[in-house]
């Protein structure tokens, strides 16, 4: 599940209308602008409204553009073009009193500016926007201030005031459900570190029982000590894999490209095939919950490898991109082709849910005469 996210295709959809009304709204009001009273021009009059209009949208569409980065330092800026974009809206309704679509401008960036403030500094944004525009119809205009548009803007307050009480709560259910699918994740690690234990402690008792009954019977040190050798092996295979799974329970990931150099030398050394490491593109910090699913990816794909594609050498390509990061594991095939390999562990399945709950894409299929996966993650 995408935890209640819209999907691509209606992100898609719903750019598409806002599009289409936003341009509908700026034909209607360069429409409207030309059969006012004093329409724009190239001398006098209609030269300073034409110029103010110009302002008026650029600072609107500037503090919208400069508000929407992620970097909380540009908020003030965006904030500033906002005020600019409702003071020039106010001075332009002074001086055509009668077109009261200027207003429009103020009441579009007053809505801005609530999702950038605090709610008691919008509401005192949104009272001064409403005293100026009163005083200014009681001094321009012939029948003093339009009660009409006072009241629109007391509309436009309290719709930006439910807004962002509605984002809020869209957040906490968003942090919800975050904290829901880590419990979930700490309580399949718990799982993993018990089946770890189990699968690495019967396996050692079988391969040590072999080599005392060895020793014991017939005295033959070199399969005895092949045994004991392997019995070693599994546990520090476990013992590293425990590892892992406790520091991803104390929310202690390392970095991806640390750990998947660590995968990519036991697979050598359980296999005594390479498995070639590449990492591209300027490494960056990703939340938990992402750099867990590309090591488990990792993980499982190489896994998959050993078990299903005896022979096979192994390539993982890790490639950090500006706005997300992509993982390729592939082999050449092995002895045995598998067109779609199922292991234990986390599985294709799994893994296609862990990409799902955090936004990402797992693909994978036959690549020539091997098998690929490939996952795609957001930053």
């Amino acid at each position: 599940m995408k935890c209640g996210r819209p999907s691509p295709v209606e992100r898609y959809a719903t750019a598409v209308i806002v599009g289409v009304l936003l341009a509908w709204a700026l034909f209607a009001y360069v429409r409207a602008l030309f059969d006012s009273g004093h329409p724009p021009a190239l001398h006098g009059l209609g030269l300073g409204i034409a110029v103010l209009n110009v302002v008026m949208l650029a600072l609107l569409v500037g503090g919208i553009r400069v508000g929407r980065t992620a970097e909380s330092r540009w908020r003030p800026a965006s904030i500033v073009l906002l005020a600019g974009a409702i003071a020039a809206s106010v001075a332009f309704y002074g001086i055509e009193p009668d077109f009261a679509a200027a207003l429009v401008i103020a009441m579009i960036a007053l809505w801005a500016v609530f999702t950038r403030l605090p709610l008691i500094w919008g509401f005192a944004a949104s009272a001064a926007t409403i005293v100026a525009a009163a005083v200014v119809g009681e001094l321009f205009r012939d029948d003093g201030a339009d009660l009409g548009l006072l009241i629109a803007f007391m509309g436009v307050t309290l719709g930006g005031a439910a807004s962002r009480r509605g984002t809020a709560a869209q957040e906490a259910t968003r942090r919800a459900e975050a904290a829901n699918a880590v419990l979930a994740e700490r309580s399949h690690i718990a799982r993993e570190i018990h089946d770890i234990l189990a699968h690495s402690l019967s396996a050692q008792i079988v391969h040590l029982e072999g080599a005392r009954l060895l020793l014991s019977r017939d005295g033959d040190r070199v399969q005895a000590l092949d045994r004991v050798e392997r019995a070693r092996n599994l546990a520090r295979s476990g013992l590293e894999e425990t590892r892992r799974a406790l520091a991803a329970l104390r929310g202690e990931t390392p970095e991806p490209k640390e750990v998947i150099a660590e995968l990519a030398e036991e697979f050598y050394a359980s296999t005594g095939r390479p498995c070639d490491v590449r990492v591209t593109g300027v490494p960056h910090e990703l939340s938990p919950q992402a750099g867990l699913a590309v090591v488990r990816t990792t993980q499982e794909a190489l896994t998959n490898v050993r078990k299903h594609a005896p022979g096979a050498r192994a390539q993982v390509t890790l490639r950090y991109l500006n706005d997300e990061v992509q993982l390729e594991v592939t082999d050449s095939g092995g002895t045995e082709t598998i067109v779609q390999p199922d292991g234990g562990g986390y599985g294709l399945v799994g893994m296609r849910e862990r990409a799902e709950l955090i936004d990402g894409i797992l693909m994978t299929g036959p690549d020539g005469t091997g098998f690929r996966v490939f996952l795609k993650v957001p930053v």
